[in-house]
């Protein structure tokens, strides 16, 4: 098939479409895939993670469980809160395996002080530093309320969307989000002000 031709057929595919052909083992529709969700997927997984270490892999892995992940699809959300999902799925694998190994180490080298990774504002243009203030909040955030915060709030996923990716009670995304606006906005306060 031509260039022209296979990008008319991949501009016409559909989301729900897409992930069929993606759980049937189709590899054009997983590039496509990967072109229309991939700055989403790193967005989300940089901000459940805190950090950029890591990331790129990350994303591979979302992209590499996709098509067993797809096989699970319903059309209940949207295609690319599917993806959203299964990429916080990723990223949870990721942490309780560093967890995992964290621990590991804790365990054999229990006198060993961990080296402090504190950024220096001074480096930063006042912008940034409200950049690196906010994502630092974020961070802070219990995990569950940064995952709802994330998808909500920063991704602008629906209620419902986010309750099926955490596998919660929308009533739960709510309160989560509430807790997490809370928490944001006291650590995003001025410093001075009460």
């Amino acid at each position: 098939m031509t260039r022209t031709k296979l990008q008319a057929v991949e501009g016409d595919v559909a989301g729900d479409d897409l992930l069929l052909r993606i759980a049937a083992g189709d590899n054009a529709a997983l590039g496509l895939a990967f072109d229309r969700y991939h700055r989403d997927v790193y967005n989300v997984l940089a901000r459940l993670r805190g950090s950029r270490d890591d990331l790129d892999d990350l994303v591979q892995t979302t992209f590499l469980t996709l098509p067993v992940a797809a096989a699970r699809y319903d059309a209940r959300g949207t295609p690319r809160a599917f993806v959203l999902g299964v990429a916080v799925q990723v990223a949870r694998q990721s942490r309780r395996r560093l967890f995992r190994r964290f621990t590991l180490w804790l365990a054999r080298e229990h006198d060993v002080d961990l080296p402090e990774s504190t950024p220096d504002p001074e480096e930063h243009l006042l912008e940034r530093e409200r950049l690196a203030r906010l994502e630092g909040a974020i961070a802070k955030l219990p995990e569950a309320q940064r995952e709802t915060f994330v998808l909500v709030e920063v991704e602008g996923l629906k209620g419902e969307e986010a309750a099926r990716i955490l596998d919660v009670p929308v009533n739960t995304v709510w309160t989560r989000l509430h807790h997490a606006r809370l928490s944001l906005r006291t650590a995003l306060r001025p410093r001075g002000e009460s």
